[in-house]
C-alpha cells in the first residue's frame, strides 16, 4: 500500500493543506496513491487557519466514506474520490494508541517560555545565558499562542516535543512505497522551527524510533513557502499599551538566515520546493488563536501543484534533488 503522509506545519502550512484538500474534493487524484494521511502541526490549537483547516478534512473524509463506501461508486474517482485517514486509522500494530484526530498533539503547552525553560529554577549563570538569547518578549511571551514569528523560540521547544507519539506511530507505520511531505513558511516561527527537526527525527538512525532503516530509505520532499504577505504594523500608541504583534518587517531577513542554515545542515530530502510572491496589501496582524484567519493567496493554491510532482515524479529510493530557488533582493 502506497500512502502519502503530509505534515503541514505552522499556519501556513495548514492554509496550502486546505488549499489541496478543496482540489481533492473536486477530483483531483495522486496516481496509484492508496492515502493521503494529513497531520497538522502547531501548539495553537485555536489557530483559526488551523481549526478551519481541521473542520475541512472533517468533512471531506464523512463525504469521501459516504460515497465510496456503499459500492454505488467507484472506489477512487470521481469527486472525493482520493482516500484520506488520520495516523490513528492506519491501526498500525505494536504502538500506543493515538487520539483520532487531523492534529499533532503538543499536550496542551499553556505556559510562558520562560516558564517551559523552568528560568526561576535556574542558576544565575543559566538565567544570564537564557536573557543574553532570547528577549523579555520572547520570554514572557504564551506558547499556547504559537511561537509568533520567532523561530528561535519554536526550535527549543519543538526539539523536546519531536518524539511524541505521532512521531513514534509514524515511524512505525511507514513502508518502503510510502512518502512523506512537509509544508512549512521559512519566515514564522512554528513552520522555520518544526520543519527541520521533523525531518531529522524522520531520518537520524541515532533517534529513539522504530524502523530506522525504513525512515532513512522512504523518499521525502517538502514545499517551503517564502515571504508572500505583510502584516499591518500597529500604531505607536499600540505599541506602547503592549499589543502583542508579529513585525512583518523581519520576514526576508528571517528567510535568509534560515536559507543559510538550510543549506549548511538540513539534509535527508529528496526534493524541496520554494514557492514566494511580492508582498500585496497588508493583513490584519493578529499573533495567533482564533483571529489569526488570513485570506486564501493564490500562492496557496499553487503550492498544491507539488504534490503530485514529488508523489510522480521521483521512483522509490530515488536520491536526485529538486529545487526550485527565488533569489531574494
Amino acid at each position: 500500500m502506497a500512502r502519502l503522509f503530509i505534515f503541514a506545519v505552522g499556519g501556513t502550512g495548514a492554509r496550502v493543506l486546505r488549499s489541496l484538500t478543496m482540489l481533492l474534493a473536486a477530483g483531483m487524484r495522486l496516481p496509484d496513491c492508496d492515502q493521503v494521511v494529513p497531520v497538522l502541526v502547531d501548539p495553537d490549537t485555536q489557530n483559526g487557519d488551523v481549526t478551519r483547516t481541521v473542520d475541512l478534512l472533517k468533512r471531506y473524509a464523512r463525504i469521501h466514506n459516504a460515497l465510496h463506501q456503499d459500492g454505488q461508486h467507484v472506489k477512487g474517482e470521481g469527486f472525493f474520490g482520493q482516500p484520506l485517514t488520520t495516523l490513528a486509522q492506519l491501526n498500525t500494530s505494536g504502538v500506543e494508541g493515538l487520539r483520532d484526530s487531523f492534529v499533532y498533539d503538543f499536550g496542551g503547552i499553556n505556559q510562558s517560555f520562560k516558564d517551559f525553560m523552568h528560568y526561576n529554577e535556574a542558576s544565575v549563570e543559566t538565567r544570564g545565558l537564557l536573557d543574553l538569547l532570547f528577549t523579555p518578549d520572547s520570554l514572557n511571551a504564551s506558547l499556547d499562542l504559537g511561537f509568533r514569528g520567532s523561530p528561535n523560540v519554536g526550535s527549543v521547544v519543538l526539539n523536546s516535543l519531536v518524539q511524541a507519539k505521532e512521531m513514534r506511530y509514524l515511524a512505525q507505520s511507514l513502508n518502503t512505497d510510502d512518502r512523506v511531505f512537509f509544508i512549512s513558511s521559512i519566515f514564522g516561527g512554528t513552520g522555520a522551527a518544526g520543519f527541520p527537526l521533523l525531518v531529522k527525527n524522520l531520518r537520524d538512525p541515532g533517534v529513539d524510533l522504530p524502523q530506522p532503516s525504513v525512515r532513512a530509505a522512504v523518499p521525502a520532499g517538502a514545499l517551503v513557502l517564502l515571504p508572500y504577505f505583510k502584516l499591518q504594523q500597529p500604531s505607536a500608541e499600540e505599541k506602547k499599551n503592549g499589543q502583542d504583534f508579529i513585525d512583518s518587517n523581519t520576514f526576508i531577513t528571517k528567510t535568509k538566515t534560515a536559507l543559510s542554515y538550510y543549506a549548511e545542515h538540513l539534509e535527508g530530502l529528496e526534493a524541496m520546493y520554494y514557492l514566494g510572491d511580492q508582498a500585496g496589501q497588508p493583513l490584519p496582524n493578529n499573533p495567533g488563536r482564533a483571529e489569526q484567519r488570513n485570506q486564501a493567496h493564490l500562492i496557496e493554491l499553487l503550492g498544491h501543484s507539488r504534490f503530485p510532482t514529488f508523489w510522480g515524479s521521483l521512483p522509490v529510493s530515488s536520491t536526485a534533488a529538486v529545487r526550485l530557488t527565488t533569489n531574494l533582493a
